[in-house]
């Protein structure tokens, strides 16, 4: 079973509706290098979602691969649960000098809908 067979049967897909999903030229996207994609045919695309808005640094980035890599050989995730640890320091420090105004305080999250949530919760 191909690629796409296999995206029929196994894959639920996201905002797309059935008839298209199910369309004997689903696209398969095989790789990706700065700001464009290609198929498993081949072709060339621009990716103008960013893959939903979490690839908007480019694809193919070897120098993010390269830090991703030796922080998570070093320590691949841990919660600010009453603890720090160097790289939330630095990256809360950096964004701290470059934000306007007097906001100097950062509380990391992983999604637009947890940011949401956890600035309501601040504002109450």
């Amino acid at each position: 079973m191909g690629e796409r067979e296999q995206a029929h049967h196994h894959l639920l897909p996201h905002f797309t509706r059935g008839d298209a999903w199910r369309r004997d030229d689903l696209v398969v996207i095989d790789r990706g290098e700065g700001c464009y994609v290609w198929d498993t045919q081949g072709n060339q695309y621009l990716d103008a979602l960013a893959g939903l808005f979490c690839t908007n640094l480019g694809h193919g980035r070897s120098d993010l691969t390269a830090a991703a890599s030796k922080q998570m050989d070093k320590l691949a995730f841990y919660p600010n649960w009453g603890m720090a640890h160097p790289s939330a320091v630095q990256a809360a420090s950096m964004i701290a000098t470059v934000a306007p105004g007097d906001l100097d305080r950062v509380f990391f999250v992983s999604s637009g809908s947890e940011a949401v949530e956890s600035a309501l919760k601040f504002a109450r």
